[in-house]
């Protein structure tokens, strides 16, 4: 049994989704969830065909949805070239472009090695991992400061931001331990990580306290921040990488459902070019026309999951450090 809206999802570490609902938009499979959408559009045309609805007497009708479905399958398959034309546009750079994005991407992991004292992971989950806890040690550590050498209200209000960024940090690590080497299941970790709100209040703390903040408190906080920044940069280059391997395994299987669907509804079409309109007993078209129609439709559902799962990543993350969104916030 699905637990109510409301209740957290394990794996995205969402309050506002119920299971089967983060299923469907994240957490499952696509080829899963297309199968899914796919078996009730079958029992939707079952259904409607057996309750007399749907005559089957007039098969000019047929013939139209039946060419339809081919010219939309075309169609897809114009998709599946155009995603690919999208991904080549983006990996068909010059030398320079090149080298400057590695340099960039070589400093940026020199600066959380720096920050960690130790050689992080090249594989995403290992390298998350590595940037969460230093990030919640760094946070502990600034509460162990306050704690000692701040006064009472400065204390007060650092060890409330450093409370709640040492519980997402922990959330996070016990998804990050469990999850899989995957790069969205890396990334659906953090979908609802953003820090805009702790950066802010942190840096509201320092205005506010910036008379009696001793300098290596001051210090804390700023290396904090910078963390948790760079928790944000790690995000989004991961939802890159994540929605160019999603749209290159899309095109694909686009590809591979595109063909066979409109072979399936040609030899259906042709099927009732016969003189009285069809080949085969009434009582026998009654189950051809659902499995050529969701045949037909299958490319679609493989279109939508897909879709779901790439606008649920891309509203999760609109966002980026210094600002957040209501749906981040969820």
């Amino acid at each position: 049994m699905c637990p109510a809206r409301g209740q957290r999802d394990e794996r995205t570490g969402d309050d506002s989704m119920s299971t089967a609902e983060s299923w469907l938009l994240l957490t499952g499979s696509r080829t899963a969830v297309a199968a899914a959408i796919a078996v009730g559009i079958f029992a939707v045309v079952v259904a409607v065909t057996l309750s007399g609805a749907v005559p089957l007497r007039r098969y000019e009708a047929m013939l139209y949805v039946f060419s339809g479905l081919i010219t939309g399958n075309l169609t897809i398959i114009t998709v599946v070239v155009s995603i690919n034309q999208l991904l080549l546009s983006r990996e068909l750079r010059t030398p320079p472009d090149l080298k400057s994005e590695i340099d960039g991407m070589i400093d940026y992991r020199r600066t959380i090695e720096d920050e960690a004292g130790q050689i992080a992971p090249v594989e995403p989950l290992g390298f998350l991992r590595l940037l969460f806890e230093t990030t919640r040690q760094r946070a502990q550590r600034l509460g162990g400061l306050s704690t000692t050498e701040a006064d009472a209200e400065l204390a007060s209000d650092i060890d409330r931001v450093v409370t709640e960024i040492t519980r997402s940090a922990d959330r996070v690590d016990d998804l990050l331990k469990t999850s899989d080497v995957g790069t969205f299941e890396v990334l659906s970790t953090t979908l609802n990580t953003n820090y805009a709100r702790d950066i802010n209040r942190l840096r509201q703390i320092k205005s506010r306290h910036a008379d009696r903040m001793p300098d290596h408190i001051d210090d804390a906080v700023d290396g904090l921040v910078e963390l948790l920044q760079n928790i944000d940069i790690a995000r989004q280059y991961l939802k890159s990488v994540y929605l160019q391997q999603e749209l290159a395994k899309l095109s694909r299987l686009l590809f591979y459902a595109g063909l066979p669907s409109v072979v399936v509804v040609t030899v259906a079409l042709l099927v009732f070019t016969a003189s009285d309109g069809a080949a085969l007993p009434r009582s026998l078209l009654r189950l051809v026309v659902p499995v050529v129609i969701t045949v037909g439709l299958v490319p679609l559902a493989v279109l939508a999951s897909f879709i779901v799962r790439t606008a649920t990543v891309a509203e999760r993350t609109a966002a980026i450090i210094p600002f957040t969104t209501p749906t981040q916030e969820e």
